[in-house]
């Protein structure tokens, strides 16, 4: 459980980040309009904090989160399937990020053509759809994780927090689905999640020393 909530204080780390990159890059981006250079260098600081909360979410995912799911499947078969979903993230962005680079050569290589690319295309649209494929299995596993999670955890352990975590996992989702922002609720479930998660550990804490005292 230490585990699991430390995953979630490091995701609160990178969503705050990613929120500071978009806001920087809107305030600087127009103010370095005027030259090159500074279209450049307002780019530049957003787009490394932009990458640092990647990372940090990387870390926090499958560093943390993804192990305290593991354990938490070995003491209790419900939670199998989240961790499991941890797995399907893992093959959904290894999906993407192998359909990007091969997408990204066979236009450089194409560019020598105008037959060339007409077969780029083609192969465009395919690996087009091998990232829709990866951006769709990602999908499920980050359902699988934190919204099943969630509701595993309220099962297990009865805290509402949970579930209301779970809930707003899934409208953010439903905003992302249909074009509006989630960040605000992806903010609110990691918040209630490390909330729920701290209080769970004081509890199994309490309930663990109150026979050592008796």
């Amino acid at each position: 459980m230490r585990t699991l909530r430390s995953g979630f204080l490091f995701l609160l780390v990178a969503v705050i980040m990613g929120i500071v990159a978009v806001l920087v890059g809107l305030i600087s981006i127009p103010h370095g309009a005027s030259a090159f250079t500074g279209v450049i260098g307002a780019v530049a600081t957003p787009l490394t904090l932009l990458l640092v909360a990647v990372g940090i979410a990387l870390y926090a995912i499958f560093g943390k989160i993804r192990p305290g799911m593991r354990r938490l499947s070995e003491i209790d078969d419900r939670f199998r399937i989240s961790y499991a979903g941890t797995t399907l993230i893992l093959v959904g962005l290894v999906k993407m990020v192998l359909g990007l680079i091969v997408l990204a050569a066979v236009f450089a290589a194409a560019a020598s053509s105008s037959e060339a690319m007409r077969g780029a295309v083609i192969g465009g649209l395919t690996l087009f759809g091998v990232l829709v494929i990866g951006a769709i299995i990602a999908l499920i596993g980050n359902i699988l994780t934190f919204v099943v999670g969630a509701f595993k955890l309220q099962s297990r352990y009865q805290n509402s927090l949970y579930m209301a975590a779970g809930i707003l996992f899934v409208i953010g989702i439903a905003f992302l689905l249909v074009g509006f922002s989630g960040i605000l609720t992806l903010v609110g479930y990691v918040l209630l999640m490390y909330i729920a998660l701290g209080d769970t550990i004081n509890k199994l804490s309490t309930a663990t020393a109150t026979p050592a005292h008796a």
